[in-house]
């Protein structure tokens, strides 16, 4: 069957199956052997030299001209393809599999009454002829002619039960292919879902049973698996055709459809372009290629490949449904329209086509046009579980919980292999056994026997935020958001993705109405401060509402960082600092990308960083009300360049030019940037300083690695010669001091150290060694100087704080202290030692208010934190705020 959800690719489709000749186990004497092992095995060029010796014989052209066509059809050459049928059929023009191989192709093209033309004859005179018959069904489908469909691929039931019980099975590996399609449509259009494993664990077994080369049924049976969102073993089936097969363009889009369910845009479009590399003209890879895009906003780029892919097939309901989608999110409704016309001229219940359309639209959070077609295609064809399915989940997204229950009862009563429609039930499930509190502008949901306490500080703090975020915005939404609190991380998971596989990183989630987070208590042993998730959370929820769920990636994720609070994170400055010097940063046009379909490892926290940097630049130079303006105009629709002009007058190129000066003062700020140094090997490394010996880098480079290599008479020597050339390296001073010290030479390493710090004064090595080396002396005063100095100088290049607070602990210095550990704590968001110390400091220190809020802070992370209670219970009676202080306690009793 043809799943809605992803308009499941056919075999048969683009790696057609074959009645005669070609594809079935060859005898040693069979002539076809050679030539259709190598087109199994993917190796088309030598399958087709094969297949046109064969056709130089008269006798065996008609069935070369099949192998022929085929090795033209995986490569996408299907102009080609039929050029080959029709010279097979000029020598035999009754042939009937030539006939049904070509209404095949044109069924793949589109051209629909030229495969019905192809085919009937066919049927006509071989009434059993399963290629042609299953034409003749695909098309009925596709029309929306579903009783006519349906007695079709009851046929093809009904002649393999017929086979099997007269004790003359079916063995050729292409009727059970199709036997294999069409017992999946009739278990879905009928309500028979053991059917399912019995075309999965019988018929498709069967098929390699009787030819081991037949990657295709691998293939389906991955198609079935995914499906039903059996990633393990879909990947698993995928696998073992690409093992037959390395060339299989079907199996590499199936796995890169697994990679796009799992949210790995960079898998999914690389596994598209290996498809395409094959096969150019791919309709399911030019659509992957295209998913990935959608999701990263490139609706441009998006619309010329599923233009490409309907060129091919103008009938394809799949991409025509991205295509409408494409157009909906450009705000062009006419366009939108036309799709949609064009799909009813040949579809009397285009249910894929809505169904299709409507998770584009779920993608893109477009969630009440994405409801109406979920139910238009549910109305369509009630027999398909896709719609259901589909519109149960977006419930679930959208908080109508309990309308999403009936939905997916029935969605999951249809097809109950469905893992996610079976999670989402056992999400709801679990969720009532919860408690519900309500505040004026929240539903907050929990379980009372872990997350009472908890729950009672939320609360408070959703009114918090929600009056800050109110006043930031000028906006607040209507009704009430729902926020729930999860007990275990797989029901978190679960009422996340619908799958238990969301990573342990995962703090939260927010698709607008809905916001949700799991308990402290479930955080897989890792504290994290859910008051800050909360936050970033709620940003979020506001964004998506104000804008109609058209907030730009960038934006509500710069906002969100934003109202976290805390200091921009020292591994995000650094990455800044490295591409601004590399001339890559991002820009407006490629954020969003480096967002949802990072190219490196730096890309992802580059671009958090830079969404901060530009909301702290809107604000800085446009006034706070900026960033609600731009948040109207995105509303209101538009692309980025219009939406600068009319919300804040400004050109694009001119807002981009005034970022790039206040992203430079930034990185002027976070220290000088330390020499990128190229991995090499110790090899590459001893072959570098042998072509270059006076090069006091890689001389003092070489040092350190025989350091580590306990090589040290080598590594002195180096280090020696470094010195030499370049008086107080820091690299080479930083190797001969480990050296020194090792040899109980501490003052030595000192001196050496003190006099690399004098030539340079500023060098984050030099000064984290000699503070190290003043500490192990014990002179704390002089290790303070140096971990200041760095700390002033490269705050983004060492852990000075931590080193700091040690030595200020030492010397009771608890101003100096305090001033570090609220650093500390701005950095950190999830340390909860260092807050708790924070707030005793401030409370000794008489300053109740600051230990009130750190303390609280602290609570954020462990709730039940004993010594963070009894500091924020003291904070609050120094502050007279004896009810307050009554209340707090009384929530832990």
């Amino acid at each position: 069957m043809r799943h809605p959800a992803y308009a499941l690719f056919f075999a048969v489709a683009f790696s057609p199956i074959h009645t005669a000749g070609v594809q079935p186990p060859a005898k040693k004497s069979d002539p076809f052997a050679e030539a259709r092992l190598r087109l199994q095995r993917g190796n088309y060029a030598e399958a087709r030299a094969g297949f046109e010796d064969l056709a130089r014989d008269p006798k065996l052209a008609p069935k070369a001209a099949i192998g022929l066509a085929t090795t033209w059809r995986a490569e996408g050459e299907y102009g080609k393809a039929l050029a080959a049928l029709d010279d097979g059929l000029k020598i035999a023009p009754d042939d009937p599999d030539l006939l049904a191989h070509r209404a095949d192709l044109f069924y793949a093209l589109g051209k629909w009454d030229d495969a019905l033309k192809d085919a009937e004859p066919v049927i006509a005179k071989h009434e059993k002829h399963f290629l042609a018959r299953w034409v003749r069904a695909r098309i009925l489908r596709d029309k929306g002619d579903m009783p006519a469909a349906d007695k079709e691929v009851r046929w093809f039931v009904r002649e393999y039960t017929d086979a099997e019980n007269a004790d003359r099975p079916i063995t050729d590996p292409d009727l059970l292919l199709v036997v294999g399609q069409a017992g999946t449509e009739n278990a879905t259009w009928n309500n028979r879902p053991q059917q399912f494993s019995f075309v999965l664990n019988e018929v498709y077994r069967d098929t390699l049973k009787h030819d081991p080369d037949c990657w295709q049924a691998e293939n389906l049976a991955g198609r079935m698996l995914h499906e039903k969102h059996n990633r393990a073993d879909a990947l698993d089936a995928f696998d073992k055709a690409l093992k037959i097969n390395p060339k299989a363009a079907d199996a590499l889009a199936g796995k890169g459809l697994v990679a796009l369910e799992l949210f790995d845009l960079k898998d999914a479009e690389r596994y598209a372009e290996q498809a395409l590399a094959v096969n150019p003209k791919h309709p399911e890879a030019l659509r992957l290629k295209a998913d990935v895009l959608l999701i990263g906003g490139d609706l441009g780029s998006a619309e010329r490949l599923l233009t490409a892919a309907k060129l091919i097939n103008p009938r394809d309901a799949a991409t025509l449904a991205r295509l409408a989608a494409c157009y909906h999110l450009m705000q062009q409704p006419e366009a939108v329209a036309a799709v949609a016309a064009e799909v009813g001229s040949f579809d009397a219940k285009p249910a894929v086509f809505y169904h299709d359309f409507a998770a584009c639209l779920e993608g893109r959070k477009q969630y009440s046009k994405a409801e109406e077609y979920y139910r238009k295609a549910a109305e369509l064809r009630p027999m398909l579980p896709g719609p259901r399915a589909g519109l149960g989940m977006l419930l679930m997204r959208t908080g109508q919980e309990g309308e999403a229950r009936p939905v997916l009862d029935a969605a999951l009563k249809t097809d109950p292999f469905n893992v996610r429609v079976s999670n989402s039930l056992r999400v709801l499930k679990h969720l009532d056994g919860y408690q519900t509190v309500e505040t004026p502008h929240y539903v907050l949901r929990f379980d009372p026997k872990s997350d009472k306490v908890m729950a009672a500080f939320l609360a408070d703090l959703l009114e918090e935020v929600h009056a800050d975020l109110k006043g930031q915005f000028g906006y607040e939404p209507p009704g009430k958001v729902l926020v729930e609190v999860f007990s275990t991380r797989e029901m978190f998971s679960g009422r996340t993705i619908a799958l238990p596989s969301l990573p342990d990183l995962a703090a939260g989630a927010c698709s607008g109405r809905v916001v949700s987070i799991p308990s402290p208590r479930a955080a897989a042993g890792r504290e994290y401060n859910w008051a800050r998730v909360v936050r970033h959370e709620l940003t979020h929820a506001f964004n998506l509402i104000q804008t109609d769920y058209r907030v730009p990636h960038w934006l509500t994720e710069g906002l969100a960082v934003r109202n976290e609070g805390g200091d921009r994170p020292a591994a995000w400055l650094a990455v800044l600092r490295d591409r601004y010097a590399a001339g890559k940063l991002l820009d407006l046009d490629n954020i969003t990308l480096a967002f949802v379909r990072p190219r490196s490892e730096d890309d992802w926290p580059l671009a958090y960083c830079q969404a901060l940097l530009y909301v702290e630049y809107t604000s800085k130079t446009y006034g706070e009300g900026a960033v609600g303006k731009l948040l109207e105009a995105y509303r209101a629709g538009g692309d980025t360049g219009g939406i600068l002009k009319r919300a804040l007058g400004v050109e694009k190129a001119v807002f981009e030019k005034g970022y790039r000066k206040y992203v430079e003062e930034v990185v002027k700020a976070s220290g000088p940037r330390r020499r990128v140094e190229k991995a090499m090997t110790i090899a590459e490394l001893e072959a570098a300083h042998k072509k270059a010996p006076d090069d006091p880098d890689l001389t003092a480079r070489l040092a350190g690695e025989y350091v580590r290599r306990n090589k040290p008479a080598e590594a002195r020597k180096l280090a020696d010669a470094a010195l030499a050339r370049e008086k107080g390296h820091p690299a080479a001073a930083v190797v001969k001091a480990k050296l020194l010290a090792r040899d109980k030479d501490e003052a030595g390493a000192r001196a050496l150290l003190e006099e690399a710090a004098k030539e340079n004064p500023d060098d984050p090595r030099v000064l984290a060694a000699l503070g190290r080396a003043y500490i192990e002396a014990k002179e704390w005063e002089k290790a303070a100087g140096a971990f200041e100095r760095g700390r002033k100088t490269a705050p983004v290049d060492a852990d000075w704080l931590t080193e700091l607070a040690r030595i200020y602990g030492v010397l009771d210095k608890d101003a100096e202290l305090i001033s570090v550990l609220a650093q500390m704590a701005a950095r950190d968001p999830d340390d909860l030692s260092v807050r708790v110390k924070l707030a005793r400091l401030y409370l000794t220190a008489e300053k109740p208010a600051a230990a009130e809020r750190v303390a609280r802070d602290a609570l954020s992370i462990d709730v039940m934190n004993a010594d963070a209670r009894a500091t924020l219970v003291a904070a609050l009676k120094a502050q007279k705020k004896d009810a307050e202080a009554e209340k707090i306690a009384k929530r832990f009793e």
